[in-house]
């Protein structure tokens, strides 16, 4: 039964049912009174072969199939990440797959919608038929549809490429490339593409309500980072200054122009509903800070740079040394870009190694899986150059280190695992894949401290502990005593203090038994540690798995 108290299967036949019968009258609607009702599709017939961007789906499908197919998107314990992020040079297969694999399986989807709302766009400019063709001549080899379908899909994977090995840090995700069709597609038709902006919105409200038509949310506390703190700018501006560089240069060919002021607007549109103003620098321990301001003053910059780049205009912005405004622009751009090469190619080349916090880890082949509190990141600091010094940053949870792949990553965050409890870590590359399930016990006392144990467990081995922390002294007196509960080798024990002095302690007993320390009796009821003392009775804490 649904929440509603009716039948499922039929909720869910009503609601498809009622979705569908909405599509198929507006498309009807549509069809039948709109004007000019040939004209799209002869467009696209002309442009594409059998009216269908065949690059663009090649394209959706490859960054798919490798999702489920080479990550194991589908399987228990979800995608491999850690082995497909960029992290060096010297580990080429990180580099390879990194622009076309992903975190989850939103992240995923979400990167489809965007390739389906801008690289038809891209490929509709470049055409699978050229310009003034002669149907009864052949021409040159790249004229021919099939050639110019296989061109898209390989500046495609070039695009994603080059941004594995110039972006500075482990990015993964095949935004960079998306943010490169969005590029060449907002300077070749920018009103069109910020009608995509828009009608994806569209399209993904309608995936939602076919895959979830009815969703039941529950009030709950969770682990919430802020979420502009796991966007990778720098990876996505690469590649909108890559695809607004490449329309340059493709307007130029063609000696076409384009409108300056709805450039600029659709690039302004495009970047901040991309969160591109979303500049931020991490502080430690889930600590950000979010540059708001600059962030605003960047983008609006940024679209004028856009605008200014693919002006077609004799404009001189420096006549002695005749340099035009379009000339200087672009400059800009292509100087961001070999910016973050300067940057980025230094450091996925400097070598990342495990610290002590890994020393009793988990091994699962060349991986090392372990948790420590307050550590520094050993991949954010490990760059030090003349001109730079990598970021002193401290972090908490669990990590995953591979000296052999050049592999530091803070894969679970400390307040991500004490909200669940538990997680899956899942290692490997193209060739082979293993689980390590991380466990945390918690006992929270009475006064809001905690302690705790974390476990982690290999397959079918028998569960290693990685850490404990410090015992939690509850807030309530008991005949003038405090009572603490320490993590032990065993479980966890109850203690009686005095004056800092320990006048004693059990190991606190299963659901049902009790014991006695220092003339306190301790009862526990299910996860309930309860201090009894003559007539006073009071909770201590409460277990949590």
């Amino acid at each position: 039964m649904s929440p509603l108290g009716i039948d499922e299967t039929l909720l869910r036949i009503v609601s498809l049912g009622t979705l569908a019968g909405a599509l198929v009258l507006c498309g009807f609607v549509l069809a039948r009174l709109g004007e000019d009702e040939d004209s799209l599709a002869a467009g696209l017939r002309e442009r594409f072969v059998f009216g269908i961007p065949w690059g663009t789906a090649i394209v959706m499908l490859l960054v798919y199939a490798t999702y489920y197919f080479v990550q194991g998107g589908g399987k228990a314990g979800g995608p491999i990440v850690v082995g497909f992020r960029s992290w060096s040079l010297w580990y080429p297969e990180s580099i390879l797959f990194s622009s076309f694999t992903h975190a989850n399986k939103s992240h995923l989807i979400g990167n489809l919608f965007g390739t389906l709302a801008f690289a038809p766009i891209a490929e509709y400019a470049w055409r699978h038929y050229p310009e003034n063709r002669d149907h009864e001549r052949p021409g040159d080899w790249w004229d021919n549809p099939y050639a110019r379908i296989a061109l898209f899909v390989l500046a495609v994977f070039l695009v994603g490429l080059l941004g594995a090995v110039i972006v500075p840090g482990p990015v993964i995700g095949f935004s960079g490339v998306v943010f490169a069709f969005a590029g060449f597609a907002l300077v070749t038709f920018p009103i069109t593409t910020v009608l995509a902006i828009l009608g994806v919105q569209v399209v993904r409200l309608v995936y939602r309500s076919v895959t979830d038509p009815w969703v039941v949310a529950v009030s709950r506390e969770q682990f919430v980072r802020p979420w502009w703190a796991d966007v990778a700018i720098q990876g996505h501006l690469f590649g909108l200054l890559v695809g607004v560089l490449l329309a340059a240069v493709f307007l130029q060919y063609h000696d076409r122009s384009a409108n300056i002021r709805r450039v600029f607007f659709a690039a302004l549109i495009f970047a901040v509903s991309k969160s591109l103003q979303y500049v931020n620098w991490p502080l430690g321990n889930e600590r950000y800070v979010l540059f708001q301001a600059i962030g605003t003053a960047a983008v609006l910059v940024l679209a004028l740079l856009i605008a200014v780049a693919v002006l077609d205009e004799e404009r001189m912005f420096i006549p002695q040394i005749d340099l035009r405004v379009q000339t200087a622009g672009a400059g800009v751009l292509l100087s961001l870009v070999f910016a973050l090469a300067v940057l980025g190619i230094p450091y996925n080349l400097v070598a990342v190694d495990g610290g002590q916090e890994v020393e009793n880890g988990i091994e699962v082949r060349d991986y090392t899986v372990t948790y420590a509190e307050s550590v520094p990141d050993g991949y954010a600091s490990s760059l030090t150059l003349p001109f730079y010094q990598g970021p002193s940053v401290n972090v908490s949870g669990v990590i995953v280190a591979s000296d052999e792949r050049n592999v530091w990553e803070r894969r679970i965050p400390a307040g991500e695992l004490a909200s669940r409890g538990s997680a899956t870590v899942v290692l490997g590359d193209a060739t082979w894949r293993e689980t390590v399930r991380i466990q945390r016990t918690t006992w929270r006392v009475t006064g809001g401290n905690s302690t705790y144990k974390i476990f982690g467990q290999h397959d079918d081995n028998d569960p290693r502990q990685l850490f404990v922390s410090e015992p939690a002294i509850a807030r309530p007196v008991i005949n003038g005593t405090r009572v603490a509960v320490q993590p032990a080798e065993n479980f966890y024990n109850v203690a009686v203090i005095e004056n800092e002095s320990v006048l004693g302690f059990e190991q606190i007993p299963p659901s049902g038994e009790n014991v006695t320390v220092a003339e306190i009796r301790f009862e526990r009821h299910e996860k309930k540690l309860i201090a009894v003392y003559e007539r006073t009775e009071v909770e201590i804490g409460r277990f949590e798995r």
